[in-house]
């Protein structure tokens, strides 16, 4: 008899208790003069090199690196966000070069980070995905 309080007390405490969802954070840095954000799991990660001011000439150099638990070389990376919003980026030994890719697919997947919330990279062989804060400052243009 004195055990049925506490187990009474015990699943009165788990049903009412909900799981603790911590958004992934941004990591900010500068490299080569240009503005990187980054975030990052175990099961991958990614880079977003921004060029908002035409450092190394007239044109963007902004990049977008990836790594990934099972997919050591993607050629095509789609930013599929919750929302079912989702842009296609063609790859090159894991990164994908704003010069290369379509302007709408590029401006689409900027727009994806900066909404922040659930987003995934998908590959042909993995995927990873993410939560992460809004980011409406980043400037990749």
């Amino acid at each position: 008899m004195q055990f049925k309080p506490l187990v009474l007390g015990a699943l009165a405490l788990f049903a009412t208790s909900s799981p603790v969802l911590a958004l992934d954070a941004w990591e900010m840095t500068t490299e080569r003069g240009l503005p990187v954000i980054s975030v990052e799991r175990a099961e991958g990660a990614l880079r977003v090199i921004c060029d908002p001011d035409r450092v190394f000439g007239p044109t963007s150099n902004g990049a977008v690196a990836v790594r990934f638990g099972k997919d050591d070389n993607p050629t095509m990376l789609v930013v599929l966000a919750k929302s079912g919003e989702q842009a296609r980026l063609p790859m090159t030994k894991g990164m994908a070069t704003q010069a290369a890719a379509d302007v709408a697919e590029w401006m689409k997947m900027i727009a994806i980070l900066r909404a922040g919330g659930e987003f995934a990279l998908v590959t042909s062989l993995d995927s990873v995905t993410f939560k992460t804060p809004a980011m409406p400052e980043l400037d990749c243009d």
